[in-house]
C-alpha cells in the first residue's frame, strides 16, 4: 500500500523532533505500507469495480503489522483504561472528562484506539496512538474528535489517523472514511493548536499500489472469497475470526 498524502494538524513543542516519535512514527508508517493485497504479493492492488471491496482484511492485516513494530508491540490495542491506571494517569483523565460527561470511566473503559504504543522520553511516559480509519464515515469523524479529547485531557501526546484516498474509496465498501470527504473539517483541528502543550496529530492518506482484475474482490466479511479461500490468502498470524 502506498501512502499519498501526510497532513500535520498539530505539532507543538518539541515533541516531534525527538527521537522516539521519530522511530514510532517511521514504524507505523512503515505498517501502512506494508499492508498488501493479496496478502505476500508485497503490494496492494484492488479489483477495479465500484463499491466491490471489503475493508475488514486490510485492517486485520494493518494491525498484525504494527503489533509486531518494536515501539507498538508490548502496547497494540491494550485496554486503554488499563493503561492509563499503569501510568498513574486515570484519576486526573476522569477528573478532567468528568467536566463534560457524566460517567467518564465509561469513557476509558474501552481500547479506544486502534494502536498505541508507550514511549519514555526525558524520564516521562507519553501515550502516542494510531487510528486505521476505514469505517463508516462517522467513525471517522470520532476518530479525530478522540484523538483531540487525548490531547486537550492530557492523556496522549501524538496521534496519526490513517484514511483511504478516494482513488481507493470507490472501490471500497460505500461511504467508508476517506481523505477527501474529511479534509474540509481539519480546520477544526488546526484551530487548536494553541490548547496543545507539546504533541504531534497527523493524517495519512493511504491507496492501492495497482489496479486488477486478476486478484481477488476483498471480501466483505463472509461474502466474496470462501472463508478458505480468504485464509489460504491471509498468513497464519492475521486473526480472521470475523470470517467464520
Amino acid at each position: 500500500m502506498q501512502i499519498d498524502r501526510e497532513v500535520t494538524i498539530v505539532d507543538q513543542g518539541d515533541f516531534s523532533q525527538t527521537d522516539e516519535w521519530q522511530a514510532a512514527r517511521r514504524q507505523a508508517m512503515e505498517a501502512v505500507r506494508e499492508v498488501d493485497w493479496p496478502p505476500g504479493t508485497g503490494e496492494f492492488t484492488v479489483y477495479p469495480e465500484s463499491e466491490a471491496n471489503g475493508v475488514k482484511p486490510a485492517t486485520k492485516i494493518f494491525e498484525h503489522n504494527i503489533d509486531n513494530k518494536p515501539l507498538w508491540k508490548e502496547t497494540g490495542r491494550k485496554h486503554f483504561k488499563s493503561l492509563l491506571r499503569e501510568m498513574a494517569m486515570l484519576d486526573d483523565a476522569v477528573e478532567m472528562l468528568g467536566e463534560y460527561m457524566d460517567d467518564p470511566e465509561a469513557f476509558v473503559n474501552s481500547s479506544w484506539f486502534d494502536a498505541m504504543a508507550e514511549l519514555e522520553i526525558d524520564g516521562e511516559r507519553h501515550i502516542v496512538v494510531f487510528e486505521w480509519e476505514t469505517g463508516n464515515i462517522s467513525s471517522s469523524h470520532r476518530s479525530l474528535n478522540r484523538i483531540m479529547v487525548g490531547f486537550l485531557s492530557g492523556i496522549i501526546s501524538a496521534g496519526i489517523v490513517g484514511l483511504p484516498t478516494r482513488k481507493l474509496y470507490q472501490y471500497s465498501t460505500d461511504r467508508i472514511g476517506n481523505f477527501q470527504e474529511l479534509y474540509p473539517y481539519f480546520m477544526i483541528y488546526e484551530a487548536l493548536n494553541t490548547r496543545v502543550e507539546n504533541g504531534v496529530f497527523e493524517v495519512v492518506a493511504f491507496e492501492q499500489d495497482a489496479e486488477s482484475t486478476n486478484v481477488p474482490k476483498i471480501p466483505k466479511g463472509s461474502d466474496g472469497m470462501s472463508d478458505r479461500d480468504v485464509r489460504e490468502a491471509t498468513p497464519d498470524s492475521v486473526d480472521l475470526s470475523d470470517f467464520q
